[in-house]
């Protein structure tokens, strides 16, 4: 099986290409090993005592030397406590995420999904506020929020064409986008496809066979990692936007929704913040993880703790670059999943 793409679908979140990107592609490296980690810093310790071995230390030290290596020591011994501590407190906000997670997926197995009869519809609404990036009069970059909705209606009859109702609002419309006339001007898109695939070449808009995602945790998460191909800043963040891409469609069964938030829970680095706000101001668990690769941006989703639904996703920014503020939100998103009996 050909493993799926991470974003199968046009734009709906990603921001424009531009040095910001372009930066983020450059940077996708692989981190150094381990050994290599060991060696610099055997050298290190090396060259701090004058080139002597640091595994020896001779029977008869002038008070002097001993001092420093004492001192070299204890220096180590400060970094590498605050290493521990770091990752100490990595593990512990990981463990809690993952209790999270847990508890969610437990709660997704007693839920009961909507399910639409004959001829009506799942639907999945999406109120967006995307970034975008582009220069001002003065020719410097910046960023400016831009807005849209989406609607996507899956089919109760597996055989009906799914539809995709999407207003742009103040976001540009690609040129290959064909929109609705309107006489007041909005940009109305709707597309139609089986299967949820609504361009030609792409794949559904639910970015897998979600039939062949197993339904035990730890199996769905081997099943993901297994597919991992060399995309993404690193392989962590493939399988955290592999099985994100999946839940933030709003059209995943509670049984597989469970498995996916298990798998989540098993990636290392997620962690979680409780009464995190949607855009529409519905609140919720963010369960997100911080990639170091592409200059601190973490991706969230919003999960409701008592149904495993996902009811929005961000993007922070954890540092301040490219006139971006310390944790300020760049994509937020609300998501809600009800049934309708028709579509557009």
């Amino acid at each position: 099986m050909t493993p799926p793409l991470l974003h199968p679908h046009p734009p709906i979140g990603r921001l424009i290409m531009d040095e910001l990107t372009l930066l983020r592609n450059r940077r996708e490296v692989a981190p150094p090993s381990v050994e290599a980690l060991n060696a610099g810093r055997a050298a290190l310790l090396e060259r701090a005592d004058g080139g002597a071995p640091t595994a020896t230390v001779p029977a008869r030290r002038k008070p002097r030397l001993r001092r420093t290596r004492w001192a070299l020591g204890g220096a180590a011994a400060v970094v590498v406590g605050t290493l521990v501590a770091g990752n100490v407190s990595i593990s512990t906000a990981s463990a809690h995420a993952a209790e999270l997670l847990r508890d969610a997926a437990a709660q997704a197995i007693e839920f009961t999904d909507p399910v639409p009869g004959s001829g009506h519809y799942l639907k999945s609404h999406t109120h967006a506020q995307w970034g975008y990036y582009d220069r001002n009069a003065d020719g410097e970059l910046e960023f400016y929020p831009k807005y849209q909705v989406i609607d996507v209606y899956k089919p109760a009859d597996p055989d009906a064409e799914w539809v995709l109702y999407r207003d742009w609002g103040d976001s540009p419309v690609p040129q290959t986008v064909n929109l609705v006339p309107s006489e007041t001007g909005e940009k109305i898109q709707v597309e139609r496809g089986e299967d949820g695939v609504f361009y030609q070449g792409d794949p559904s808009w639910v970015p897998f066979d979600l039939e062949a995602v197993p339904l035990d945790g730890a199996e769905a998460y081997t099943y993901i990692d297994s597919m991992y191909n060399g995309g993404s800043a690193s392989r962590d963040e493939n399988n955290f936007v592999r099985i994100t891409d999946m839940l933030r469609s709003g059209l995943v069964p509670a049984n597989t929704r469970a498995a996916l938030l298990d798998a989540l829970s098993r990636i290392p680095g997620v962690t979680a913040t409780e009464n995190v706000a949607n855009l529409d101001g519905v609140a919720g668990v963010a369960i997100g993880r911080t990639e170091p690769l592409r200059f601190g941006e973490r991706k969230e989703i919003i999960i409701d703790p008592a149904t495993g639904m996902v009811i929005g996703e961000r993007t922070v920014a954890t540092q301040a670059v490219f006139g971006l503020g310390s944790n300020e939100v760049i994509t937020q998103t609300a998501i809600e999943t009800t049934v309708t009996t028709e579509a557009p």
